[in-house]
């Protein structure tokens, strides 16, 4: 909890609420009567009783605690005043320029002149999610933003401003339309048929359609926070520039800002007098013409608000403040929509502060001499206190004062609501009634600051701890939206990669019925678009309608019949992504079968299971295959089958003397039969690999497995299925290298993606072989531009046992993203175990995921970004994974196998 001190400036008063000029107006009156009395007037005491009476009327408080003679002083200097300014009046004249904007030009592209008196500087702070970070963190970004202001000196001036301005799209516009020449670029290699093409330009056709309608008609307005620093010296004031920056950029938690140079500097200044506009009509503009760009075609001042290009403005300047504040005390005031807010700064020297503060010190004490009422004493008790603890901060501990001063600019439709949050929040304000000019002045981007009366001085430590840059928005270049929130539209980049974002696999947890369906297939739509080949694991046939709409296959990996996967196929293995030294592919599917036997010979003795491993080795040399073979020169039908390997197990039988050894190999004949020629499972896997997934969506459907409650063959075949995918994600890189595609974030790079969806079902804890491929994918898949989505709506399988538990943790380690929708509360308190090392879920988190409404997901991107949102996709991309047969093909080629259910929906949770 921190403190903002009373004024440091205390007003003389020769009684309670009276001042020297209270005195002189009641001394006036006084002697106005006297001379009215003295007269032989026939009316005197009746014109010397009204004189008295509008005297008292003078000393009746009105609003914002101002007297009513002040009130009058007020309106008569306001009428005194011009009240309308125009770019181009009936003479020709720019009177907006000569009399109200005072800066002249945009100089070398960065500096603001104003005249020949000084130069300003502008740059804009990005927010950051703020409220979900831990105390500590929130205290290190308010130190950083400290040791920022703590870089103005006191020759200098400076403002915290927030805007709201129209979010411009082009460059999401741009990157879509550069993916869409990429998807044609794929096509000319090859590696996408022309049904997929059109599949994927459907959903970038939507979303380049729906930014361009932003950008032009229905523009969303988002906040955006600046801080402008003024100084007669140009070199003093890019050296200050500099050193802001670089105290943005130090520490564990830095603050991301960039400085405003020609174009933007221009639409900054622009956003000051209006939001609605059009920015691109800065690009034809000169840089001498941009300064007369941003000024406002008409102002025009009222005695309580202020018209701007037509539109009504209030302003409001807060007078007080509450004692005690936290950390973002002033988020509440900077997060209003429709509103802006000018924070004045202005440093004070060190010995003038210490001078200020011993004269205020000295009347407060006096002041408490003659207090008579207790409510009165416990105030200026407090007031002293505060200066009192000001004062020794300021010599003992490194503190500083600066002058400070609040304008809120609202439009006319907010006015009531500010004015409830100021008063909710324990503000005091005035609405600078015949004061317009001035608050106009205050708020303009300038150093100029004419409402004194309502300086406050502060110290630096609180003036830090408002910190208003805070927004839950997430706007990766390159993204694609994937919903909205309170702070607006979320774009996501799932494989950006900078100091935050390491990696790109991703966890999705949610209750069924939560949306967790309808969220990934929004996110695999998208990437499938983005040029990415897509892989998912399906046990409930959810993602049949996406794959036939993006020109895809569904196998039904029950059935063998759409192809067959080997399990003495030898594929590369992944490198491990912690640098250890890469197993040989021969030893590495040793181990690999060794894993897989376990699951088909459940219940084989141990002897047995040993025996059987060493046969493997056996086979395979009978194929000519060992640790030296080069099996980049071996084709499917080289590599042994369950045949072989029954084969073996009957000619051990027939040789073999020991009668025990005999009776093992009976045993194990037993067992290997029913995947042998014949067997009951024989079409699953016994013959050499036939199974080929050229298409770039791919369902694997275990639907029919499990539909039989046949976990071992389902477990079996999911292992077989992700080592199959192994060489499809070997081959994606291999395919980057070949095109020259050297830096990870090069935009043309094809990803790949492998989705498991409700994986819980595949987690067996006796055996729990296909959590260990998640885990060991989840490490390994980012150096081959790969992404892992694990999806989940059941975590109790997760944290299963402690093995289970540990191997799961592992996992969420190795995911950079997590997106959680609604759980049951039951369900929660596994979800914060699962997550004590990865972050942790918070008390007000884990409520907002219980309280959470269908489609609404806390969304984790990094240690320091989580947000809330609620997903949302646009029409088309809905329909591609919700309407069958959404997509109709051009009849240009061969219609594909038909292995599309029409009777089949999309799993109902959208």
């Amino acid at each position: 909890m921190r403190y903002i001190p009373k004024k440091t400036k205390v007003r003389s008063e020769l009684l309670p609420h009276v001042t020297w000029i209270d005195l002189a107006i009641g001394a006036v009156a006084a002697l106005i009567i006297g001379l009215i009395v003295s007269t032989t007037f026939e009316f005197k005491w009746i014109i010397a009783v009204s004189v008295l009476a509008f005297t008292v009327l003078l000393y009746v408080p009105l609003s914002d605690d101002m007297r009513f003679y002040q009130t009058l002083l007020l309106l008569f200097k306001f009428m005194s005043y011009r009240k309308k300014f125009y770019k181009e009046d009936k003479n020709g004249e720019n009177t907006v320029k000569s009399s109200l904007i005072p800066y002249t030009e945009i100089e070398e592209g960065r500096y603001l002149k104003y005249g020949n008196e000084y130069y300003g500087m502008a740059l804009e702070i990005k927010p950051v999610a703020f409220f979900m970070l831990s105390e500590d963190k929130q205290n290190a970004y308010i130190r950083c933003f400290q040791n920022a202001l703590a870089r103005v000196n006191i020759d200098q001036h400076c403002q915290l401003i927030k805007l709201n301005k129209p979010i411009v799209f082009d460059e999401y516009i741009e990157d879509d339309e550069n993916k869409f020449a990429n998807l044609l670029h794929m096509e000319e290699e090859g590696e996408l048929n022309h049904k997929e093409i059109e599949a994927r330009s459907v959903i970038l056709q939507a979303r380049v359609e729906k930014m361009i309608e932003a950008n032009e008609r229905n523009r969303i307005f988002g906040s955006h926070f600046y801080l402008t620093v003024y100084d007669k010296s140009k070199q003093a004031l890019l050296e200050t520039m500099d050193g802001i920056l670089t105290s943005f950029s130090q520490g564990q938690t830095p603050i991301r800002a960039k400085l405003l140079r020609d174009k933007q500097l221009a639409v900054f200044l622009k956003a000051n007098y209006e939001k609605d506009f059009n920015e691109h009509e800065a690009d034809v503009l000169s840089s001498v013409s941009l300064a007369d760009w941003t000024m406002p075609e008409k102002v025009e001042f009222k005695t309580s608000h202020t018209k701007i290009n037509g539109r009504e403005y209030r302003n409001f300047n807060i007078t007080d403040y509450p004692l005690y504040v936290g950390n973002a005390w002033a988020y509440s005031l900077f997060s209003m929509p429709d509103t802006k807010i000018v924070v004045n700064l202005k440093p004070v020297p060190r010995f003038e502060a210490q001078r200020e503060l011993d004269v205020a010190i000295m009347e407060m004490q006096s002041k408490m001499m003659y207090s008579g009422k207790a409510s009165k004493q416990i105030e200026q008790q407090t007031h002293l206190q505060t200066l009192q603890t000001l004062l020794t901060d300021i010599k003992n501990a490194n503190e500083s004062l600066i002058r400070t001063n609040i304008n809120i600019t609202c439009e006319e439709h907010m006015k009531k609501e500010v004015r409830a949050l100021l008063r909710e929040q324990g503000f005091r304000y005035t609405e600078m009634f015949g004061r317009q000019v001035d608050a106009f002045n205050a708020s303009n981007m300038s150093r100029l600051d004419p409402i004194k009366d309502s300086l406050r001085g502060i110290n630096i430590s609180s003036i830090a701890a408002m910190f208003p840059m805070i927004s839950n928005a997430v706007s990766d270049a390159g993204g694609f939206y994937l919903g909205y929130n309170q702070s607006g539209n979320v774009f996501i980049n799932f494989f950006r990669r900078d100091e935050e974002r390491v990696n790109s696999n991703m966890m999705v947890i949610g209750k069924s019925g939560g949306g967790k369906s309808f969220a990934t297939k929004n996110v695999l739509a998208n990437i499938a678009a983005d040029n990415a080949r897509v892989f998912c694991l399906d046990p409930e046939y959810e993602y049949a309608t996406l794959a036939k709409n993006l020109a895809g296959n569904v196998i039904d990996v029950g059935s063998g019949q759409q192809g067959r996967i080997n399990p003495f196929h030898i594929t590369p293995s992944l490198e491990d992504d912690e640098g250890g030294i890469k197993e040989d592919d021969y030893s590495a599917h040793l181990q690999f079968l060794e894993q897989y036997f376990k699951i088909i010979l459940d219940g084989m003795s141990s002897d047995a299971f040993e025996k059987i491993n060493s046969l493997v080795i056996e086979v395979y040399n009978k194929k000519g295959i060992n640790g030296e073979t080069d099996l980049n020169k071996l084709k499917p039908e080289d590599f042994p089958i369950f045949d072989d390997l029954y084969a073996s197990i009957l000619e051990h039988i027939k040789s073999e003397k020991d009668e025990y050894l005999r009776r093992m190999y009976q045993v194990m004949e037993t067992y290997i039969q029913k995947f042998a020629k014949g067997g009951r499972n024989a079409n699953l896997w016994n013959g050499p690999t036939t199974l080929k997934t050229k298409e770039n969506f791919v369902v694997f459907s275990f639907r029919s497995l499990l539909a039989n409650r046949n976990m071992t063959l389902a477990n079996a075949q999911m292992l077989l299925v992700l080592r199959y995918l192994n060489n499809e994600i070997i081959r994606n890189l291999e395919y980057n290298k070949l095109k020259g595609y050297k830096a990870e974030v090069d935009p043309n790079r094809r990803k790949i993606v492998i989705a498991v969806d409700e994986a819980h079902v595949f987690i067996d804890p006796k055996y729990p072989v296909a959590l260990d491929f998640m885990k060991d994918l989840a490490k390994r898949i980012r150096k081959y531009d790969g992404m892992q989505i694990i999806i989940t709506q059941n975590i109790k399988d997760f944290v299963g046992n402690a093995e289970i538990a540990a191997k799961s943790t592992a996992i969420i380690n190795a995911c950079q993203f997590t997106m959680v929708l609604s759980l049951a509360p039951n369900d929660m308190t596994d979800m914060v175990d699962l997550y004590r090392n990865a972050g942790g879920i918070n008390a007000e988190e884990q409520e907002t995921i219980i309280q959470a409404a269908r489609g609404e997901a806390f969304f984790i991107t990094s240690a320091q970004v989580r947000t809330f949102l609620k997903i949302e996709a646009f029409d088309t991309v809905r329909n591609v994974f919700s309407v069958k047969d959404y997509v109709q093909f051009s009849e240009n080629e061969e219609d594909e196998d038909e292995y599309y259910e029409e009777d089949e929906d999309d799993g109902g949770e959208e």
